[in-house]
């Protein structure tokens, strides 16, 4: 009887109607359908799981064991999940051989040019440095203020998008509209927000920019998220930055950053300095990658 279920289960992986961890029927079950005693079927059943065919749960029943002949549960998980990648991609076609050049054709064919809009040079320096660096856009930024419908800057005239954040996604839509040009409104992670009203509710916060008109813009941000009297703006040029206390929560502007890497050579931040690697909701990533990817892939079928 052995012979006959390790059979059973070899022939069952190979052509895909068992999988690994999949239960086998019971052991009653057997019994009846060889007509031999549950007892044989029990020897049958640990002779297997010796030669590491079947896997035996306590008080849950006999189970198959699932073939790990390369090791690949000792993936790490950013492994593993490429491996579920490439197996998904090749089921649509693409042989993982293949895969990272279809990527790239998808992501620079065509390049894709933004105009990021907004009403004060730190949040432009955030859209525009973020698009460029993680999405490949070529990205220019426009101040709110410059835009007109009836005569617009060259940026917007040159822009295949239009990307702003949701406070200004009213004003940008119209000239969207006007102009004929898609556009598209960027969120926050919701767990950098979260972090800022935390630290909020338990004292002083600190954000280093270089803007002041994004003092009044960020109080506006963060006044649904915790005491506003707690937020401490500090504009690079204006303000001593030797104030801010060593082990304060620090948010540094990119566009802070790089003016203090450029003029002073200081890397990081003041205070107890907080980066995060990327502040664009995974909603407004997946926009925004969906636009760039629509972009490159009808270029492809206009070249091909």
């Amino acid at each position: 009887m052995a012979d006959e279920l390790r059979d059973r289960i070899v022939t069952g992986l190979h052509v895909g109607r068992l999988h690994g961890s999949e239960q086998l029927p019971s052991v009653r079950a057997f019994a009846a359908e060889f007509g031999v005693n549950e007892r044989v079927v029990l020897g049958a059943l640990r002779l297997l799981a010796d030669e590491g065919f079947v896997e035996l749960r306590p008080r849950s029943g006999a189970y198959v064991a699932a073939p790990h002949p390369a090791g690949t549960e000792t993936l790490p998980h950013l492994g593993s999940w490429i491996v579920g990648l490439l197996v998904q991609a090749r089921a649509r076609g693409i042989p993982p051989l293949q895969f990272a050049d279809y990527v790239r054709r998808c992501l620079e064919t065509r390049h894709v040019r933004a105009a990021c809009i907004e009403c004060n040079e730190d949040q432009l320096h955030l859209l525009c440095s973020e698009l460029s660096a993680d999405h490949g856009y070529i990205a220019e930024g426009v101040y709110l203020d410059d835009l007109n419908a009836a005569n617009p800057p060259l940026a917007i005239r040159k822009a295949d998008v239009l990307i702003t954040t949701t406070f200004h996604a009213g004003r940008v839509r119209v000239i969207g509209h006007r102009l004929g040009k898609p556009w598209i409104a960027v969120a926050l992670r919701p767990d950098i927000v979260g972090t800022v009203g935390r630290y909020l509710q338990q004292g002083p916060v600190y954000y280093v920019a270089v803007d002041p008109r994004y003092e009044k813009k960020l109080r506006r941000m963060l006044s649904p998220l915790g005491p506003t009297s707690n937020l401490r703006v500090m504009i690079v040029g204006r303000d001593s930055l030797a104030e801010i206390p060593r082990d304060a929560p620090t948010f540094v502007m990119t566009s802070a950053r790089e003016r203090l890497q450029k003029q002073f050579g200081v890397r990081g931040g003041p205070g107890r300095p907080i980066h995060p690697a990327r502040h664009f909701s995974d909603e407004a990533a997946r926009e925004l990658l969906a636009f760039i990817v629509r972009m490159n892939l009808d270029a492809l079928a206009s070249a091909g």
